[in-house]
């Protein structure tokens, strides 16, 4: 049995992981990212955490990275009217990369993590892939972790599903075991969104308008909305409308019928694969966390890819991160540029 890192932040997943590897004899080191935003109290109940099962655990300052490589680019994205994923992000720049290197400092062989998620070996290459149960499964977050970090991750809780989780750590008598699960960014402070882009002078109010140009009305902020959006608008027009677009430059939100909203592509850009789809191959993209996934075909082009879908979809939001699949294993990913529209919307 070997060395390992756990990243822990207190939480009732990161908390069974390091002891499930610490059940089956492995030598366990604690690991917490010190962020510097935020609430930032998971590396102190990741401390606790690795106290109660008797490891060593040491704080792993990030403040700087996460604020260059994290803060500063999400709200530079959501002022210029992009949706960006932090999470994506934070793992790919900063969270497992920074926790690798004190990892290998402490001679560990692996880095382990909470994530639902695995790690597949597929014709000699490790692939990130679902966990088993797919409603839970965060490899969608994961998937632009650079390739050469696959072979050292484990993800303890891939076979799990999140009630078999609490159970085990119920058990086991970890504190953690009835923490309620966060729903919000990690860095956000009290006021939300809100409160973080006033931070960085970073709102940008405007106007709400159709796609013939014509004011609807106003709003405080691009951030406050994404592409498909219904809820919130604050538009009383007599039908239901949407967010089918965010004009960066001149801070508008376009609105319109749900029919403006259907896609039957996407452009995306600074792709990274960890096995090239094959020419002609029918695989499937989800473009937002919680979407099922659609089939597409592919075309690639150095880092941009298209990608068409096999049937028409909703609505797709520049700046989210289109992740491809083959089965349950990741292929690669690129960050949303466009959309590519429905040809048969506005249409005679």
């Amino acid at each position: 049995m070997g060395v390992i890192a756990v990243a822990m932040s207190g939480g009732v997943d990161s908390s069974l992981a390091a002891l499930l590897l610490h059940q089956a004899g492995h030598q366990v080191v604690g690991l917490s990212l010190r962020l510097g935003a935020g609430a930032d109290r998971g590396w102190q109940a990741g401390a606790q955490a690795a106290a109660q099962m008797g490891l060593p655990h040491q704080v792993v300052e990030a403040a700087g990275p996460f604020e260059r490589q994290v803060l500063e680019p999400v709200a530079e994205a959501y002022a210029t009217g992009l949706t960006p994923n932090p999470c994506a992000w934070c793992n790919a720049r900063v969270k497992l990369p920074l926790l690798w290197r004190a990892a290998q400092k402490h001679g560990c062989q692996a880095l382990a993590t909470g994530h639902y998620a695995r790690v597949r070996e597929v014709d000699g290459v490790p692939l990130l892939a679902e966990a088993s149960h797919r409603a839970k499964s965060q490899a969608y977050f994961l998937a632009r972790v650079g390739p050469e970090l696959l072979p050292c991750l484990r993800f303890p809780l891939g076979e799990l599903d999140k009630e078999q989780v609490r159970q085990k750590a119920a058990q086991a008598g970890l504190k953690a075991a009835g923490e309620p699960e966060s729903q919000d960014a990690c860095f956000l402070p009290p006021g939300g969104w809100d409160q973080f882009m006033a931070s960085r002078r970073a709102p940008r109010p405007g106007t709400m308008q159709d796609a013939g140009g014509r004011v609807l009305g106003h709003h405080q902020g691009l951030h406050q909305f994404t592409v498909g959006q219904r809820r919130g608008l604050g538009l009383a027009l007599g039908e239901p409308v949407y967010v089918t677009a965010l004009d960066g430059e001149r801070a508008v939100v376009r609105v319109g019928p749900k029919p403006e909203l259907a896609t039957r592509g996407l452009v995306g850009s600074r792709a990274r694969w960890y096995a090239e789809p094959e020419d002609g191959e029918t695989i499937s993209v989800r473009f937002r966390y919680s979407h099922a996934g659609v089939p597409c075909w592919v075309r690639r082009q150095g880092e941009m890819v298209e990608a068409r879908f096999e049937r028409e979809q909703g609505a797709v939001a520049p700046g989210q991160l289109a992740v491809f699949f083959r089965g349950e294993a990741i292929l690669g990913s690129a960050w949303i540029d466009k959309s590519i529209p429905n040809e048969r919307v506005g249409s005679p």
